[in-house]
C-alpha cells in the first residue's frame, strides 16, 4: 500500500510540475524541438516567429502558430511553400501514434502557398529528402484560407498558375485517413 501511495505521489508531481512548467512559459518552448524535428525529417526549416499554443482534445489536438514559414527545396524557384501570418492545424492523434502524420483541418490566414515540380519528377509537396516518395506526404482533409496566395509550377508541362482566394468555409480536399 505504501508503495501505490509513494508511486502515485511520484506521478502527481510530475503531472504539477508540467503544469507549473507550462503555465510559466507557455508552449514558446516546443518551437524549437519542433523546428529541429522538421529541418531532420525534410531537409527544410520551418520557422515559427510568433506564439505557438496548443489545445488538448481526443481524438485531435489543435496547435496554432503565429508568423509561420515552411522553406522549399533547393530546387524550387520560390524561397518557401507556405508563409503564413497565422497557421491552425488539427492533428490525428491516433494516426500521429501509428506514425502517420494526418491534418483533419488546416487554417491558414494572409498565407502565400506554393506547390513545384520539377523537370525530373521531384514535388515540393513530398517531404522526404528527394521529394519523391508518394508517401511522404501530410495528409489534409480539409482547408481554410484567409486571403491566400496560391502558386503552382509545373516545369514538365509548362505550367504555371497564380491565384489570389479566401474561402468562406473549410473546402473538403480529401479522405484524412488515406493518402491522395
Amino acid at each position: 500500500m505504501r508503495f501505490l501511495l509513494g508511486l502515485a505521489a511520484i506521478l502527481l508531481a510530475g503531472v504539477l510540475l508540467a503544469v507549473l512548467f507550462i503555465a510559466a512559459f507557455g508552449w514558446n518552448w516546443l518551437r524549437a524541438p519542433l523546428e529541429r524535428v522538421v529541418q531532420q525529417k525534410t531537409g527544410r526549416e520551418l520557422a515559427i516567429h510568433g506564439d505557438l499554443t496548443v489545445k488538448f482534445g481526443w481524438p485531435q489536438v489543435r496547435l496554432h502558430g503565429a508568423t509561420l514559414t515552411f522553406a522549399n527545396p533547393a530546387w524550387t524557384q520560390e524561397r518557401y511553400m507556405v508563409a503564413a501570418t497565422s497557421v491552425e492545424v488539427a492533428v490525428d492523434v491516433p494516426q500521429l501514434l501509428q506514425r502517420h502524420l494526418t491534418f483533419p483541418e488546416v487554417r491558414l490566414q494572409q498565407a502565400t502557398v506554393f506547390l513545384e515540380t520539377s523537370a525530373d519528377g521531384r514535388k515540393n509537396w513530398l517531404l522526404d529528402l528527394a521529394q519523391q516518395d508518394e508517401n511522404a506526404r501530410i495528409r489534409i482533409g480539409r482547408i481554410a484560407l484567409d486571403r491566400a496566395q496560391l502558386g503552382y509550377d509545373d516545369v514538365a508541362r509548362k505550367t504555371r498558375l497564380r491565384a489570389t482566394l479566401s474561402t468562406l468555409s473549410l473546402i473538403h480536399i480529401s479522405e484524412p485517413t488515406r493518402p491522395y
